[in-house]
């Protein structure tokens, strides 16, 4: 870790999730096991080999935007539009504070549901029917631009994108642009709304996704012998991420500190994860690194973890290299199993849930995870450890292109300086 570097905390969380569509209600699914799977309803289905997947489905965007802005906006970023406003408002930011701010968003597939849409009507109607706003609706960068439209802010705003490690890197970037010592306030996250007819077709052509339609609730089932594929999933979460300084002089609630971030890749394949784990690896080993923390600090991993049988079992070898004897002690479990996997999305809506689990004093218990596989030795979280005063946690993100992300997030030590 860099000395004398701006210390980064999370000072405000909105999210729009498959488990709850607020932090209390988030909270309460991740206690109590409540699984946010089930049997798809924007769309017909029957032609599909997939019939379910991780809706978020008590979102109405009408509770939080208008008709214009629905009928101008691709999903994503209807959801990203409602996340940021709750989170906005959770961290208290005036209007005025919020102009100087900067906005990342990552976004792995952007507006799929739009095109799908424009292309059934382009077949059947021809050029009067496609929208003059389609390309703005359906363009990955339009959920930052979006936002800051909204709100009024004049930093910079952009798209990060990196597949299903797009939210955890908008992290990272604006955590490093602040302890470098640059702008002080960021509004970033991730959205993604990849339900969708031909989204369903290419994944499971892909042999991705899992086959349990009979049984939503059990499909995703990271680290257990019976996983066969991950659950599709969507939604947004916006984090308020401000210098230590910036968040005390206005007297503002700290969730949780971020500590470190690191990034690898594989090198190696479009979709496979390179065998050894040597980038998961790497990631995990940069993000210790510039936490200036020991795997003796970590309490806690919320893994990539997607209940595929191949990613399942690398990233375990990751975790075993990294951690050592100090596997068997360490809570390891992964969400997913509980809101299936939101693509670009998913870091930062995990992101979320760590900082939750910090600020609120519990672990999730395993969800699924009736026989664990042979290759992995840790522990996972049971409802008997429920009540658990965390310090300190990692939170891992990869995506397809072999990228690799990790994330250490701590409590905040108030006895502590403001820079580190």
């Amino acid at each position: 870790m860099k000395l004398n570097r701006k210390r980064v905390v999370i000072s405000g969380m909105g999210a729009i999730t498959p488990i709850g569509l607020t932090l209390d209600s988030i909270e309460d699914s991740l206690r109590s096991s409540k699984s946010g799977l089930k049997d798809i309803s924007l769309f017909d289905t029957s032609k599909l080999p997939v019939r379910f997947a991780g809706e978020a489905s008590d979102f109405k965007a009408e509770n939080y935007l208008d008709a214009k802005e629905i009928r101008r906006n691709d999903r994503f970023i209807q959801m990203c539009l409602a996340a940021s406003n709750l989170a906005i408002e959770d961290a208290k930011l005036s209007p005025e504070r919020l102009k100087s701010a900067g906005v990342i968003i990552g976004v792995g597939l952007g507006g799929l549901y739009s095109i799908e849409e424009a292309s059934r009507d382009f077949e059947s109607f021809g050029t009067k029917k496609i929208s003059p706003f389609f390309i703005p609706s359906i363009l990955p960068n339009l959920a930052s631009g979006q936002v800051s439209i909204r709100h009024g802010i004049k930093g910079p705003n952009f798209a990060l994108s990196s597949a299903c490690a797009s939210g955890s890197q908008a992290i990272g970037q604006a955590f490093r642009e602040i302890a470098g010592g640059g702008r002080d306030l960021w509004i970033v996250g991730g959205a993604e709304a990849p339900i969708s007819p031909l989204s369903i077709a290419g994944f499971s052509s892909a042999r991705a996704l899992s086959k349990k339609n009979d049984h939503p609730t059990e499909a995703s089932r990271p680290f257990d012998k019976a996983r066969d594929g991950f659950v599709l999933a969507e939604g947004a979460a916006i984090l308020v991420v401000e210098s230590l300084e910036s968040a005390l002089a206005r007297n503002a609630k700290i969730y949780a500190e971020i500590k470190g971030f690191g990034i690898a890749s594989d090198g190696y394949h479009i979709t496979e994860p390179e065998p050894t784990g040597e980038g998961a690896f790497q990631a995990m080993e940069e993000a210790l690194r510039d936490a200036d923390s020991s795997i003796d600090a970590i309490e806690y991993v919320n893994a990539h973890a997607t209940s595929t049988p191949l990613g399942d079992q690398v990233e375990g070898k990751a975790l075993s290299r990294i951690f050592g004897d100090r596997l068997e002690k360490t809570f390891i479990s992964s969400t997913k199993s509980l809101t299936g996997h939101p693509c670009g999305a998913a870091g930062a809506m995990e992101a979320v849930f760590c900082s939750l689990m910090i600020d609120r004093n519990f672990l999730a218990p395993v969800f699924n995870l009736e026989n664990i596989s042979d290759d992995f030795k840790f522990r996972s979280p049971q409802a008997t450890e429920l009540n658990h005063s965390v310090q300190t946690v990692m939170n891992n993100s990869f995506g397809f292109g072999g990228i690799n992300t990790s994330m250490i997030l701590s409590r905040w030590d108030k006895s502590t300086n403001v820079l580190s």
